[in-house]
């Protein structure tokens, strides 16, 4: 058992799980899926059968529900059965993999499943749980889906999919490779996402990053195919030239492809970090916050918030602990204050401090105390302890939540990432030796390979070099 809740009761007796359950539910537990997690949490030893029902519950054999009392869901598991309720489609969701994190296999020489008696009501601690997810020319599209099934179920809020060159757009076909998914590919992963509860936000970088490419390896996916285009950007391409109403126009094109895509949604990532060929002028700063709040503006109108990276708006003040590298791109602590000035304070600020160990993670109180809601976003550096230093940092100052990055180091990540999602939910921390581990029993249970090697764990491979 991964989540360890604080306030649960546990009963004497055990619900032996039998090799066919039937059930009802909520049409939200109806979903192939959510049998698939069954099998898998079950260790293929039992299926089940969901009857749909109208409320927001689940029903197996004769147990009574118990009231939410104002939680997000309340499971009530007896020798006799199971019944969980919940007070929307999302608490029941989560309701329902609590239920499977405590299933054990049973004691003694026979085989099958059990879940020990126990009576719970649970809310997650914190609200805003993201996980950020690169689809790279690399990636598959299994393993984007292994993905979404492992932040599905370990009850994350909201995942946010930035494609690097890795899409289709209809504007213009040099944003995308040539060995780029279509949309038609996509539709069913973001189905995927939405059936496990999650929350999806589109992203694409309106500043740096516009070579969709990672600046180590020199590639530009729209360069390298139509050097002819080269007017949309700076002069070494790594930024979008937001001055020319054609890009800006361009921009408001793509947005509108991706939020078709990924359907309703509260919020749009506009990356806008690492500007690294910007001309630190006073027009230049005041094209680029006007350009940002403009599109804020824009994506409003929409029903949907505009979130930014904070590194072109913070500088690496004297008074941080020297022993922590922040990411603060701006060359002044003026330059950056009068940004932070100029943009609109509906935006929300992910500041993202992977070199810091512990708490607090002093830039996102500046943000914070200039009334700009921040999310703060670790990595998997420090063996875990740069996420412990962001969630504290969140508790202590009441910040708006935590959005864990994965970058190019996914193959090695999953640790991390579940590291993240236990910490946020209920406050719950696995010992770092055990993570590595644990993160592999819970990945089996969530995505059966069914032997494939490949797809097996989180790397393709077990010789090579994972940290490039």
């Amino acid at each position: 058992m991964l989540f360890s809740p604080k306030n649960i009761l546990c009963h004497d007796g055990t619900y032996h799980i039998p090799a066919v359950v039937e059930a009802r539910a909520g049409a939200a537990l109806c979903e192939p899926i959510f049998s698939e997690l069954w099998q898998g949490f079950t260790h293929h030893m039992s299926e089940i059968s969901v009857s749909p029902t109208d409320k927001n519950v689940l029903f197996i054999g004769d147990a009574e529900p118990l009231p939410t009392e104002g939680a997000s869901y309340a499971i009530n598991v007896t020798p006799g059965g199971i019944a969980i309720s919940a007070e929307d489609r999302i608490g029941l969701i989560h309701g329902f993999l609590a239920l499977l994190d405590r299933i054990r296999m049973t004691d003694g020489e026979e085989g099958g499943t059990q879940i020990d008696a126990f009576a719970l009501r649970e809310t997650p601690k914190m609200k805003n749980r993201m996980v950020h997810f690169c689809v790279f020319p690399e990636t598959e599209l299994w393993e984007l889906e292994r993905f979404i099934r492992f932040a599905g179920a370990l009850r994350f809020s909201h995942i946010v999919l930035e494609f690097w060159g890795m899409l289709r757009y209809d504007v213009m076909g040099e944003l995308a490779w040539k060995h780029a998914y279509s949309k038609e590919e996509i539709r069913p992963l973001i189905t995927l996402a939405k059936t496990l509860g999650l929350s999806v936000i589109p992203m694409f970088n309106h500043w740096g990053h516009a070579a969709a490419s990672r600046v180590m390896h020199g590639k530009h996916v729209t360069l390298n195919q139509n050097p002819a285009l080269a007017s949309y950007f700076s002069e070494d391409g790594w930024c979008w030239d937001v001055q020319k109403q054609k890009v800006r126009a361009l921009l408001r094109a793509v947005r509108e492809e991706l939020c078709e895509l990924c359907g309703e949604g509260e919020y749009f990532h506009i990356g806008c970090d690492e500007a690294c060929s910007f001309e630190w002028t006073k027009a230049g700063m005041d094209t680029i916050a006007d350009f940002i709040n403009e599109v804020a503006a824009e994506l409003r109108k929409k029903g949907r918030r505009a979130i930014i990276w904070g590194d072109m708006f913070m500088y690496r003040e004297k008074y941080f602990d020297h022993q922590k590298e922040y990411a603060a791109n701006a060359p002044s602590s003026e330059d950056a204050k009068y940004m932070r000035d100029r943009l609109d304070h509906n935006i929300l600020i992910a500041d993202w401090q992977y070199a810091v160990p512990n708490a607090p993670v002093e830039t996102a109180k500046i943000f914070c105390d200039e009334c700009f809601d921040t999310l703060l976003c670790p990595w998997d550096g420090y063996h875990g302890k740069n996420a412990d230093a962001c969630m504290d940092t969140v508790d202590e100052y009441a910040l708006f939540g935590v959005m864990h990055t994965t970058w190019h180091t996914l193959s090695t990540g999953f640790p991390y990432i579940l590291h993240t999602a236990l910490g946020c939910f209920n406050g719950s921390r696995i010992p770092l030796e055990k993570l590595h581990s644990t993160a592999a029993a819970f990945l089996r249970k969530v995505y059966f390979t069914g032997g494939d090697y490949e797809r097996s764990g989180w790397s393709k491979t077990q010789i090579g070099d994972f940290y490039k």
